[in-house]
């Protein structure tokens, strides 16, 4: 023990008596030696065997005590007066024999035992964890009551104040075990706990200002054998991300993903079946890392179209699947007739040991009748790994609301790798059955929908209807050119040409 080290020999009031028939004594030798107290002895064991009647073990200070008497135990109480880091510590002599062991725990304030180490028999530091402001305790008593160890102990309790952390480094503040009590956790910036038991579980929060993207690492760097979970929450406290620490691994990440601006909840847990052994607690360290991203990224959850992300016109959007089974869900709106194509792009792969299509883009038109998508897509298409763009086909819309889905249907394909994804639109157009868009429907636009009809007919693909003159031309609005538009389209222009009061809506009945 260092000059420089406190030492305090708990006082009972047996000690008091005890001092004061030998009070001669000891004046006489405090002139010739440094005053030294006994520790607890055979005298004065059991008075503080108790959680009531525990003794202050004063922070940052070196205390003595000794188990005298068979079935003897010390039990301390440490007083926090504010949040921070504790540190136990103890030492002995250690004299060598049958027994020579202490079993140790430590409590909350309402005596749940935290932790505990059995067989304690060398000098040892226990892992340092962050408590909240409060009372605790701590007991020590022999590995076997019948055989009490035959030296004195010393323990710590060291201190650090929540004010006094260094700025990139903090710890978990006891007890934090659900969402009510998860402590705020500072953005990257390492964060330190401790597993008490196989059923502790640490639950963190933190806020973003804005959008970005969010990912969160666990570390465990000096227990390869370490089996955690990290579970990554939303403000509705759902499920959003997930990634497990396994076996030899010392480090996993959920990764990254774009959330809206909100408050999040992280939840740290341990898969080990873990010991008495509060010297072999599971240690981790957690960080949450976020990069504003704007407006430009996906947003999760958007796996179906109840949370589908807005997808602008003629603008990219960027986004990732996480998983092979994740889904990303856009939706667009178009208050008018429009043709468009679908660009997907992504780098290219530094590993292109694998190929095939990792993405598959569809698009769906909502049926506002029947409150689902239709069946039939508008568009589809695939983009491979190998190739950085693909582009769809173009298609025809009259406005509406649509939806597009990226997922991945190739499991030895997959790729977590970032895309962008953009709508190519066109604004149309159009009067119905104004195929030559003069301002009239006359049989000059019913000659250009027989031409385009007899060569589509015929096989023939070339100078066929299309656009905003391809909409017009469809009369009954069904995707497709034939005889009954062409019929429609004859009887409007001859009751028209008759002098009949005529409409769309009363040809096409």
């Amino acid at each position: 023990m260092s000059a420089t080290e406190r030492i305090i020999f708990m006082k009972t009031s047996k000690q008091k008596r005890f001092a004061a028939i030998f009070a001669g004594m000891l004046c006489i030798s405090c002139l010739t030696a440094s005053f030294s107290a006994t520790a607890e002895t055979a005298d004065t064991a059991g008075e503080n065997d108790t959680l009531a009647a525990a003794e202050e073990l004063p922070l940052n200070t070196a205390v003595s005590g000794e188990i005298s008497a068979e079935g003897d135990v010390d039990y301390y109480k440490i007083t926090l007066p504010e949040d921070g880091t504790l540190q136990m510590g103890m030492t002995a002599d250690w004299v060598s024999g049958f027994g020579e062991s202490y079993r140790v725990a430590f409590y909350t304030a309402d005596g749940t035992t935290v932790f505990q180490d059995d067989y304690v028999a060398e000098n040892i530091q226990f892992p340092a964890d962050g408590w909240k402001a409060g009372v605790y305790y701590f007991s020590v008593k022999p590995e076997y009551d019948t055989y009490p160890p035959k030296s004195a102990y010393t323990l710590t309790a060291n201190f650090t104040p929540k004010s006094q952390w260094t700025a990139d480094s903090s710890y978990e503040l006891e007890p934090n075990g659900n969402f009510n009590t998860a402590n705020p956790i500072a953005l990257a910036t390492p964060c330190k706990g401790v597993f008490s038991d196989s059923n502790d579980a640490d639950c963190y929060t933190f806020s973003t200002e804005e959008a970005g993207k969010i990912s969160v690492t666990l570390e465990n760097p000096d227990q390869s054998t370490a089996n955690c979970t990290i579970i990554l929450y939303n403000e509705a406290q759902e499920p959003v991300g997930k990634a497990a620490l396994r076996n030899s691994s010392t480090s996993v990440t959920i990764p990254e993903q774009g959330f809206n601006a909100g408050i999040f909840y992280v939840q740290v847990k341990t898969d080990n079946t873990l010991t008495n052994n509060w010297k072999y607690a599971e240690q981790y360290q957690l960080t949450v890392d976020f990069t504003p991203t704007g407006d430009t990224y996906e947003s999760e959850p958007n796996d179906t179209t109840a949370n589908a992300d807005t997808l602008p016109v003629n603008a990219p959007v960027t986004g990732k699947l996480v998983s092979v089974n994740d889904t990303d869900f856009y939706k667009v709106t178009s208050d008018s007739a429009a043709q468009f194509s679908l660009t997907l792009e992504h780098a290219l792969p530094d590993n292109l040991s694998k190929s095939g299509n990792a993405w598959t883009v569809t698009c769906y038109q909502y049926d506002e009748k029947a409150g689902s998508l239709r069946k039939t897509p508008v568009l589809t298409m695939q983009a491979a790994l190998e190739q950085t763009k693909t582009t769809s086909d173009t298609a025809l819309i009259r406005g509406g609301t649509f939806y597009v889905k990226v997922e991945n249907k190739s499991y030895s394909a997959f790729s977590d790798q970032e895309y962008t994804l953009t709508m190519q639109a066109e604004l149309l157009t159009y009067e119905k059955g104004d195929v030559n868009a003069d301002g009239s429907v006359d049989t000059q636009d019913l000659f250009e929908m027989l031409y385009s009809c007899a060569k589509s007919s015929a096989g023939i693909r070339e100078d066929l209807l299309e656009g905003a003159a391809f909409l017009a031309a469809d009369i009954d609005e069904n995707d497709a050119l034939d005889s009954t538009d062409i019929y429609y389209a004859l009887l409007y222009i001859a009751q028209k040409s008759a002098g009949l009061p005529t409409s769309w809506e009363s040809v096409v009945q």
